[in-house]
Order: structure tokens, then sequence, then C-alpha cells
């Protein structure tokens, strides 16, 4: 597996992926994602603002998701108690492609993030769920990540903060 930032020639193959996730949450009762959110445009500006990354193999995309560096305004809100107050990066949109759920790509995925991290010399990553979101809640406790209390964003829901300091 590659972690690489994503380009516009993925885009086709990210999408899949996001859209198969939005489904699949929808399907299974979740309200993280909607029929609007998250969108093709928007997936265009995460790939055109240098934030999209891709796990990838001989077959293509795998996993999908945005990597942004003190990217979420909505963290300075005063529900979440971070564990630290620097730089962080910040993991949001994670999608794994459908036939390859189960093989620890989401993972690999926080691991190429971690890397990066450690590259840059920034020790935080932060993340944020829906509390029905058992797979990514699972996910962020087997990685060491600790709740940090709440993200509110509006009409889109609250959300539980995680963060793991490396």
């Amino acid at each position: 597996m590659t972690f690489r930032q994503a380009n516009l020639q993925d885009f086709d193959a990210c999408w899949r992926l996001i859209d198969a996730a939005r489904w699949k949450m929808m399907a299974d009762g979740r309200h993280q994602w909607t029929v609007e959110y998250p969108s093709r445009d928007l997936i265009i500006a995460d790939i055109k603002s240098g934030e999209a990354y891709v796990l990838t193999d001989e077959d293509g995309v795998k996993t999908y998701g945005v990597v942004a560096q003190n990217g979420e305004p909505a963290y300075e809100q005063c529900t979440a108690e971070w564990l630290t107050k620097g730089d962080y990066m910040v993991i949001h949109r994670l999608a794994v492609s459908p036939n390859a759920r189960g093989k620890g790509l989401a993972k690999q995925f926080f691991q190429g993030v971690e890397a990066m991290c450690r590259q840059q010399d920034i020790y935080s990553i932060k993340v944020d769920t829906n509390h029905d979101n058992r797979e990514m809640r699972g996910l962020l406790q087997r990685l060491g990540f600790v709740e940090c209390g709440k993200i509110d964003y509006g009409p889109r829901g609250m959300r539980l903060a995680f963060e793991r300091v490396l």
C-alpha cells in the first residue's frame, strides 16, 4: 500500500469510495453523512486544496481521507477539552473501499498520517465522529485516541471529539 496525496486523476475512485460509504451509513441508520454531505464538489475541493490523501495498491485507490494541519475551526469550541494546545493534524471524511473493508486499511491510513506528523514535528492527531459510528470509535480506541468532549456542527449535529498525542 502507498499513502500519498490525492490528485484530480484520482477523483472518480475517491468519489466512489465516499459515495459507497455515505450510502452504507444511511442504510445502517447512521446520521453522520447525508445525501448532501459529503458532496462531489467538496471532494474536488479537498483534492484541489492538497488535503485529500489516499491509500493505493496496484488495483487503485482503496482508502480516502482528508488530512489538514490545524484545519478545523469547530475544534476551538469549549465543549472539547483537548489534550494539547499546539499544532495538530485533523482527519476527516475517511472512507475505505467496500471490497477492502476489514483488512486494516483505515489503520494503515492513520499510520500514514502519523508518519507525516512526525516528519513535520506535529505531535497531535484530532478526529471527530458521530456517536453511532461504531467502526470509527472502535478504531480510535484501538489506536490509543482519548475522547475529549463534543463538537457542535450545528445542522450536521454533535460529534464526539478524540485526540492522540504522538
